[in-house]
C-alpha cells in the first residue's frame, strides 16, 4: 500500500510539474486579454497562446485525474 501511494504521489508531482508551467502561461495569456485592445496584434497573440496552452494542458489534465484516481483505486475496500 506504501509503495502504491508513493508511486501515485511521484506520477502525480511529475504531472504538476510539467502542468504548471502551460497554466501560468494560460493566466498570463488570459490576463493580457482582459487589459489589451480587442484589435491589437497583443490581443491576437494572447488568444493564440491561450489556444495552444489549453491543447498541451488537456493531456496533462487527463494524466493528473489519472494519477488522482490511483489514490483511491488502490486502496483496499474499508468495510
Amino acid at each position: 500500500m506504501t509503495l502504491t501511494y508513493n508511486k501515485s504521489l511521484a506520477l502525480l508531482k511529475v504531472h504538476l510539474a510539467d502542468y504548471r508551467p502551460q497554466l501560468e502561461r494560460a493566466i498570463a495569456a488570459i490576463q493580457t486579454l482582459e487589459n489589451a485592445d480587442p484589435n491589437s496584434e497583443e490581443f491576437s497573440q494572447a488568444l493564440a497562446d491561450l489556444h495552444v496552452a489549453s491543447t498541451v494542458l488537456e493531456p496533462y489534465s487527463e494524466g493528473m485525474r489519472e494519477a488522482i484516481d490511483q489514490f483511491t483505486e488502490d486502496r483496499p475496500d474499508e468495510e
